[in-house]
């Protein structure tokens, strides 16, 4: 099979690659999804593997930028990698990934990401988990705020809103890393709405002071089980308090939904949930746990150069000897370094401190994994043990990456 990758050039191709995806995430085939595809995703996002004209497989590259510690850095989102079932396993997923990376280098978009159940099959060209999401749930009746529910006001918003809890999310997830920035068509299409379906609840909550502090958007699923009067789940979908108070407002609203059998929470590993409670037993022990997004350096010294490091870590050093098969532009020998609170990296001919292939990159750079670690399970080769300790210290988060929204 002789494969040709490129852009798609016309909306005949467009439906072919929606019409197998489709077919591959096993979606509506009675015209309803093909019209949400076409609304969510841009023709020019996407690639497509053509063999004697005909399309057998394609995946979306979104355009996304992504929070890290106060920058926004250009991210690629690879999604809906879609081929129908008679043309797989031939290497066109493949040559598509690796054109992805060509593609999302020429675009300047340093970062990749992307979520999938396959691992091994992403983890091939480069892609690795670098996030975790956790799930609490617990019923509203058998829970107290260890602060009472203060005082202030909750007003119900509608997607033409959206601008105001922009703002609230942009004062949490600034100073964070991992989550996306969100454009209006991405509030409308994926948090008011589940992708076109739907319509989700959403309110403001407003301290004493007419202050809005904080936000949540929910919706409520009725299913026919767990008793003659089945049950209710209310799902958080998207939630922010910016301080103590928004905290126990909002977790004190969902909870005076009596009806509901179970409220369920999806956070970041590090969010003080269980703090906020009286008697967090009530949680549904052990909470869920996840894999979040997989990452990708596409650009190695752009990334870096993007990236901002703490001041703690200024003037130190790690040289890294790199292998990316998929994306080749990045293999070699770099000095990393940090400064005045950025990054650097250049080509040297130095010996190396530590060797890596380019898929353990991902989770050091965002702060998911720590070097030690990586050399622990095999993903670094170790010249000089003490790079392994500068090389924590330049990498090191405040926060544990979270990313919360999927695509």
């Amino acid at each position: 099979m002789s494969i040709e990758v490129r852009r798609l050039k016309e909306d005949a191709e467009f439906d072919a690659y929606l019409q197998a995806a489709i077919y591959s995430f096993n979606s509506a085939r009675d015209g309803s999804q093909l019209e949400r595809y076409r609304q969510l995703y841009d023709r020019e996002w996407c690639l497509g593997a053509f063999d004697k004209g005909d399309l057998v497989a394609g995946p979306t590259i979104i355009p996304f930028d992504q929070h890290m510690l106060g920058a926004r850095i250009p991210m690629g989102g690879i999604a809906t990698v879609a081929s129908l079932p008679e043309r797989r396993r031939g290497g066109a997923v493949g040559a598509l990934l690796r054109a992805a990376l060509a593609e999302m280098r020429d675009a300047g978009q340093p970062l990749s990401g992307l979520y999938t159940p396959h691992f091994s099959l992403y983890r091939r060209f480069g892609w690795e988990i670098a996030g975790r999401m956790m799930s609490y749930a617990f019923g509203p009746k058998t829970m107290r705020t260890r602060l009472p529910r203060p005082d202030g006001s909750f007003r119900r918003v509608k997607p033409d809103d959206w601008r105001e809890l922009a703002a609230l999310r942009e004062a949490f997830t600034a100073p964070r890393n991992g989550a996306l920035v969100r454009t209006e068509q991405r509030w409308r299409n994926h948090v008011f709405t589940e992708y076109l379906r739907g319509e989700h609840d959403a309110v403001i909550w407003s301290n004493a002071a007419d202050q809005p502090r904080g936000y949540a958007v929910y919706t409520q699923q009725h299913r026919q089980s767990g008793g003659p009067f089945g049950e209710t789940i209310l799902r958080v979908i998207d939630w922010v308090a910016l301080d103590g108070e928004g905290y126990s407002a909002l977790l004190n609203y969902l909870m005076t939904h009596d009806l509901v059998s179970q409220i369920v929470l999806v956070v970041s590993e590090d969010e003080p949930v269980l703090a906020a409670f009286e008697e967090p037993v009530h949680v549904k022990e052990p909470p869920g746990a996840w894999t979040g997004i997989l990452l990708r350096l596409v650009d190695l010294q752009r990334a870096i150069e993007c990236r901002p490091s703490r001041p703690e870590a200024s003037g130190l050093a790690v040289t890294v000897a790199v292998t990316d098969v998929a994306a080749p532009w990045n293999t070699g020998t770099w000095r990393l370094e940090c400064g005045k609170g950025r990054m650097a990296a250049e080509r040297t001919n130095a010996a190396p401190d530590l060797e890596a292939d380019a898929t353990a990159l991902a989770p050091l750079y965002n702060g998911f994994a720590n070097p030690a670690d990586a050399a622990r399970v095999g993903q670094l080769v170790v010249h000089d043990g003490a790079a392994v300790e500068r090389m924590g210290r330049m990498f090191t988060t405040p926060f544990r990456p979270f990313c919360p929204d999927d695509f």
